[in-house]
């Protein structure tokens, strides 16, 4: 068995960090030996609320990832959504100058897509190669490399945001010890994890409800096409029974878990529940019919707003197999039967991933390895394992050499880092 890479990942929420420590042996075998889980409500929609609670955050989830795994981090692949994101689909062209198609070929076509239309103001933080097109034949490659041709055409997707966002994150992660290797936009990460290689193929689109913003994104044929970030959450559903309903904040998220319903089905429109208002020290009678238009409104707002996205994007007719919902939000009550109305079309919640799985190599491992059982069956680090498997992913292997850096390593660096990947691919 070869060594295995040991990879870290942050995780960034609206609600709490997570950090995940894998040893990556290949995309079909990742043992995690350490996860660190921080609340936090300093990290809102893509942006810092508040710096120095975040930093303590994230130093503090580091740390009970690096004393469960007893590993230091130095690196980090970050996670997250921002509704500030911009993506894209765009084509590269280069005509061929040379006997074989080489590296450098395929860092031009990425150059000059980045030179279309990544402004000074916006970041490249994540791109997936769709493709590439040689000549005039309509067969889409892979790998171009070493082949023939006069032109190449390479397809991507691009995920950009907004540089100073990039700048702030990067400068306070370094002021918590370590670099950033990659930035990830979450329903990427999500998708590696929660979608088949089937759904990949005939067209469906990953729905994450998270709590103050909804990640969504589309592969076709297995490719990336479509990425976008809603700012609305589950947790808007909150505000909203708080202020129509005159309960706390906290009062309406407890209404929202234990009792609230999108499916009109599902609820008795003549029923009434008591809640104990804290702030007024008296109680009060709530019509189901009444919450449940509430809720209902707000959901369907949301997924009416995505729906709206993928027809404008001319999708929609490609879902084949259909829609997959992820993330804390979609654990409201009748989601699926609303969803599976508005799309007109199936509608399931999530798979797990069976490449996932914990490892404890040390003197304490019964102990650890409990713990981490308990913890990897929780959903909330979903998305954190996703990253860990992109970073096997075929997606990411083809980007990777794509990369301008790629043409700065010293030649045996590149040459091992070549027969690395070419090995993580078939072992």
């Amino acid at each position: 068995m070869k060594k295995p890479d040991t990879l870290v990942v942050i995780h960034l929420t609206a609600t709490a960090i997570h950090t995940v420590i894998g040893q990556v042996y290949s995309a079909s075998d990742i043992r995690i030996i350490g996860i660190g889980s921080v609340k936090s409500y300093d990290f809102y929609q893509g942006t810092i609320r508040h710096r120095e609670r975040l930093k303590s955050a994230i130093k503090q989830s580091m740390q009970e990832a690096e004393d469960m795994s007893n590993c230091r981090i130095n690196s980090v692949w970050l996670s997250f959504a921002t509704p500030d994101l911009q993506s894209l689909n765009s084509v590269g062209e280069v005509a061929i100058h040379h006997d074989t198609i080489q590296a450098k070929d395929v860092v031009t076509a990425l150059t000059q897509v980045k030179q279309q239309h990544v402004r000074d103001d916006m970041y490249l933080m994540h791109y997936t190669q769709q493709g590439i097109a040689l000549d005039d034949d309509d067969q889409m490659i892979n790998d171009a490399i070493g082949m023939q041709a006069k032109r190449m055409t390479v397809l991507y997707h691009l995920m950009m945001m907004p540089v100073r966002g990039r700048q702030n994150l990067q400068q306070l992660l370094q002021e918590c010890d370590v670099k950033i290797d990659q930035m990830l936009f979450d329903a990427v990460s999500s998708a590696e994890y929660c979608l088949l290689a089937d759904e990949k193929y005939h067209g469906v689109c990953l729905i994450d409800i998270g709590y103050a913003s909804t990640s969504v994104c589309v592969y076709r044929e297995h490719k990336l096409v479509y990425t976008h970030c809603f700012a609305e959450g589950g947790h808007d559903a909150t505000l909203d029974i708080s202020m129509l309903l005159d309960v706390t904040i906290a009062e309406a998220e407890l209404i929202k878990k234990n009792q609230a319903n999108v499916d009109r089905h599902g609820i008795d429109a003549s029923a009434f529940f008591t809640v104990k208002r804290t702030q007024f020290d008296d109680e009060k009678a709530i019509n189901m019919q009444q919450l449940h238009n509430i809720v209902h409104a707000r959901y369907a707002k949301l997924l009416g707003d995505i729906k709206r996205s993928l027809d404008d994007a001319g999708l929609s007719d490609f879902l084949q197999q259909g829609y997959v919902l992820t993330g804390g939000g979609s654990d409201m009550r009748g989601l699926l039967p609303l969803a599976k109305q508005m799309f007109a079309n199936k509608v399931h919640k999530a798979n797990t991933n069976s490449a996932i799985s914990p490892y404890a190599p040390f003197s304490d491992s019964d102990e650890k390895l409990r713990d981490l059982v308990t913890l990897i069956e929780q959903r909330k680090f979903q998305t954190a394992f996703g990253t860990l498997l992109y970073s096997q992913s075929e997606d990411f292997l083809h980007s990777e050499k794509a990369s301008p850096d790629a043409l700065k390593q010293p030649a045996l660096q590149r040459h091992m880092q070549q027969m690395g990947n070419f090995l993580r691919r078939f072992f």
